[in-house]
């Protein structure tokens, strides 16, 4: 059936299986010419065009509006528009309902976060002004007298979407609030707390953030900031839960990306006799920092950078010898990595400097040294055997030392912090989950997969949240509900963690001596072939794939069994443990060696328990904690791959929308019902309203003749078994 569209009229295009916001810009002699927003234009024959290929936009669709559970086209494209239409004025929060949806601008964007938007969000609820990350932060933070019971908030999104600077901004407000709730006489002494936590931020960003191929300041690490409020309203105490650092940047990054930014901002701020008492120099001069040919970007400072850590370490109470053993062990490393080996009868130390200036720094005895990182040695029936080491043996050997150096002395910082921030916990708490997104690089690897899986169990608490619950409680209430499908990934962590799952085959293979990641590799073959979720590649010979919630990623096999096992040897350790410097031995101390190494004779009771486990009892424990919290939900976007302002791919953005459930997530909250009041509630609010009203005497029948006189439709309410809604 032939159409005729307007010049100038807006209309949706349907190419490739996507709708484009388009304008009609000409239409004549029978053809029709379309100019998308995103910049194509397309012609057709107007004959051609059916309403399934071009239809009108409503209006509610060319306003970029606040809350897209508003929208009455519902499509992907419809969703991507209005987040694009508010991108480009500069407004980049946009509600699902509760949930908020932040695009990363990638830019200053004056006024947004100053004290009078604090101020501004802090006196209203959500929904009542503009969409806003505060507004959600100070929903939290009300919902905790409100709901009585702990909040949390979780961010989520791929590497570079914004969640760390999502996680201050929330940090911000929250201290903000605590700081106004207090009696002018409390707020000194109290404020020391708020300025912790925020000052926390820094020191763990300095050694935890590393500028990748995504990401200027991407978290190498997950972190759950718990905040603990007294019934007044003020922090009282907090406490961070870090999660599976990545200590293979330590010793080696990819093309394009840096160390940790500790490392950088070492090298540029410290000046004079401090910088040669640890004979510093430039990033250049140091193995560690040089391999990716990144050694600086325009957009951090790391001068400055290192100011702002040493200013936060003295407001977090380390004393002036322990900011200086810090430098000095992040120093021994730089020097540590320097030293090279070469081939004479196995591997010798070739660069003698290296050497002397790693074990000065590291406390250490050069010849132990050198013993330990060119030979292996074990005891066996009470007699030392010494083994030579390859050079590559003997790198491993000093890359181990280094990664082994700097995790403990995180692990420390970490510590110290929480020690610092600690307090009463006696009424409630808001959790603050910032973890590592979804990834997916050229080569991916141990990490990869364990940051994946933690995305996958993040995904399934937000699928429940929203679609599961939503949908059970509807039915409970006994409403009339038109059920909603979802994406379930329920299937792809039984893949990863079921038992004989992914994750079980590479820790049974782990406690195995002779185990190679080649025989992992045929075991999850022969086991997982079949599973749909899992890919066995046709030609890659190092690979197994998995089919992700966010799409497949084929993980490299190599490297997997000995990053899971995490094991130190036991004259590395003793090593270190011998160390003339108190701070490292202290960071040794209580290491575990490979002392009763794990094999099948020993009981798995006695056996180490592998990284892999770690993490999935920590994130078991994590998935516990927020069970029992009422959450709110961050979906951070980026919208495009280059890190720059003003440019919206539609594609990276589409891709985001569609494995998040963006599209799902609007239906739901459409056809929901996001207020929920009791009966009792919902009368005793508005029973004003009612004064001049003949009303039945129960008060189920009270509110639905009040609710009836505003909307005798019933199509934007309902009455529930208990509420009202």
């Amino acid at each position: 059936m032939e159409t005729f569209w307007p010049e100038g009229a807006r209309v949706w295009l349907r190419e490739n299986g996507q709708h484009y916001p388009s304008t009609v810009l000409s239409c004549m002699e029978g053809v029709i010419v379309f100019r998308t927003d995103y910049g194509q234009v397309y012609t057709y024959n107007q004959r051609s065009i059916t309403h399934q290929k071009v239809t009108a936009m409503q209006p509610t669709s060319m306003e970029g509006l606040e809350d897209m559970a508003a929208l009455t086209d519902l499509h992907e494209g419809a969703i991507m528009h209005n987040l694009f239409q508010r991108y480009q004025q500069n407004q980049i929060y946009t509600y699902i309902g509760s949930i908020v949806a932040s695009v990363n601008p990638y830019k200053i964007i004056p006024g947004l976060y100053d004290g009078s938007t604090v101020e501004l969000y802090s006196r209203h609820h959500l929904g009542e002004i503009s969409p806003h990350i505060f507004a959600v932060a100070n929903e939290c933070y009300r919902c905790l007298w409100k709901r009585y019971d702990n909040q949390c908030v979780l961010i989520s999104g791929e590497s570079g979407a914004g969640k760390t600077e999502s996680t201050k901004l929330i940090l911000k407000f929250l201290s903000a609030v605590s700081q106004h709730s207090l009696e002018l006489s409390c707020r000194e002494k109290t404020s020391t707390v708020e300025q912790a936590i925020l000052e926390s931020s820094p020191i763990m960003e300095a050694f935890g953030n590393a500028k990748t191929v995504y990401n200027n300041n991407s978290s190498r690490f997950g972190k759950f900031v718990q905040l603990n409020f007294c019934q007044k309203g003020n922090i009282q105490g907090g406490k961070i839960v870090d999660y599976l650092l990545e200590k293979n940047r330590v010793v080696r990054q990819n093309p394009g990306e840096r160390n940790y930014h500790i490392f950088y901002a070492l090298l540029a701020g410290l000046e004079g006799e401090k910088k040669d008492a640890f004979y510093l120099s430039a990033p250049e001069n140091y193995h560690y920092l040089n391999q990716s040919d990144c050694m600086a970007d325009k957009t951090i400072n790391d001068q400055e950078s290192f100011r702002e850590v040493i200013t936060a370490m003295e407001v977090m109470q380390f004393t002036t010898e322990e900011v200086h053993d810090v430098l000095r062990l992040l120093a021994g490393i730089l020097h540590l990595g320097n030293i090279e080996f070469i081939t004479a009868g196995g591997a010798q130390v070739s660069f003698k400097t290296a050497l002397s200036r790693s074990s000065e720094l590291l406390g250490l005895d050069p010849t132990q040294l050198t013993e330990a990182l060119t030979q292996r040695s074990m005891i066996l029936r009470g007699e030392e055997i010494l083994t030579p080491l390859s050079v590559q043996q003997a790198i491993d050997s000093r890359d181990s030392v280094a990664m082994a150096l700097y995790a403990q002395c995180f692990a420390w910082v970490i510590k110290k912090i929480n020690s610092r921030i600690k307090g009463k916990d006696d009424f409630k708490s808001i959790g603050i989950l910032d973890i590592f997104g979804f990834e997916n690089f050229e080569v991916n690897r141990f990490e990869q997969f364990n940051i994946n899986y933690a995305n996958e169990k993040l995904q399934e608490y937000f699928n429940k949240h929203i679609f599961s619950l939503e949908q059970l409680e509807y039915s409970k209430e006994g409403l009339i509900w038109e059920d909603i499908s979802w994406t379930d990934n329920g299937e792809c962590l039984d893949l990863i963690e079921k038992k004989l799952g992914l994750l079980a085959l590479i820790n049974e293979e782990s406690h195995f001596p002779q185990a190679t990641d080649s025989t992992l590799l045929a075991k999850l073959h022969i086991q997982h072939a079949s599973n749909p979720f899992y890919v066995k590649p046709r030609v890659a010979v190092h690979n197994f794939g998995v089919k992700h919630y966010a799409g497949e990623v084929q993980y490299d096999v190599r490297g997997i069994l000995e990053k899971n096992r995490d094991t130190f040897r036991d004259d590395l350790l003793n090593l270190l443990q011998e160390s003339s410097l108190d701070f490292i031995y202290d960071l040794f101390e209580h290491v575990l060696s490979r002392s009763g190494q794990d094999t099948l004779k020993c009981s798995s009771k006695h056996r180490r328990a592998t990284v892999s486990l770690q993490f999935r009892d920590s994130l078991h424990s994590l998935m516990a904690t927020l069970s029992t919290s009422n959450p709110f939900f961050v979906r951070c976007i980026k919208p495009n791959m280059h890190k720059m302002p003003d440019q919206f791919d539609q594609n990276v953005v589409l891709n985001q929308l569609r494995y998040s459930g963006m599209l799902e997530t609007v239906r739901i909250r459409k056809a929901g019902f996001p207020v929920r009041r009791p009966f009792q509630d919902f009368h005793k609010r508005y029973k004003v309203l009612m004064r001049n009203l003949t009303l039945p005497e129960d008060v189920k029948g009270r509110c639905a003749v009040l609710l009836g006189l505003y909307d005798s439709t019933r199509t934007e309410w309902q009455l529930g078994k208990s509420k009202v809604r």
